[in-house]
């Protein structure tokens, strides 16, 4: 099945993050971008961070795509009952620690193409999804972002899965987001 959601481009100036943890050294950031739906292009706030280089061969300073960070041990339940169920379904165990960055679904199960780096999705989105993350590298280390303190999870998460439409949107971010969440999802699984 061919993906119908699609990300256009990012706004650049719309950058923002904060330090996550320092040891190792994480930051959390947010971007808004335009995604294309079959309703129509929306703007939308996606979550990254910033790699420290220290796990699973990810590649330091580089920016990856999560879903939100666990605010609470144990199985999913702090997000949307679809959020939940995909979380669930692609979490080893189906349920993490609090203050968990939640990347499991960017990983995928298998890799058919080697060449592909771990962490940005196995479907139609991981070209998009690897740009961004190399944008923010190059915008983090040129401190081209806002500087936001109470960015932490929290936050991450409210922004995220905010009920807000934004100006000249017609849905929601929550909808926006989940609907591009479960769309990776579902390419996973082809």
């Amino acid at each position: 099945m061919r993906s119908s959601v699609k990300i256009l481009n990012i706004y650049l100036d719309s950058f923002r993050a904060n330090i996550y943890t320092v040891e190792p050294f994480r930051m959390i950031g947010l971007i808004d971008v335009n995604i294309k739906y079959i309703y129509g292009i929306e703007r939308v706030t996606l979550a990254f961070y910033r790699s420290s280089g220290t796990y699973s061969g990810k590649i330091k300073g580089l920016w990856y795509p999560i879903v939100g960070i666990k605010t609470k041990t144990g199985r999913f339940t702090e997000f949307s009952d679809n959020i939940n169920y995909i979380l669930t379904n692609t979490t080893k165990d189906g349920s993490a620690d609090k203050g968990w960055l939640v990347k499991s679904l960017f990983f995928g199960n298998s890799y058919v193409d080697k060449n592909l780096m771990k962490g940005f999705s196995v479907g139609p989105h991981y070209n998009k999804l690897l740009e961004i993350g190399k944008t923010l590298k190059d915008l983090y280390e040129s401190r081209n972002f806002y500087n936001i303190d109470s960015l932490d999870a929290h936050y991450l998460n409210a922004e995220v899965f905010s009920k807000d439409i934004y100006l000249d949107n017609t849905h929601s971010q929550r909808e926006n987001f989940e609907t591009f969440i479960v769309d990776l999802y579902n390419q996973s699984l082809l």
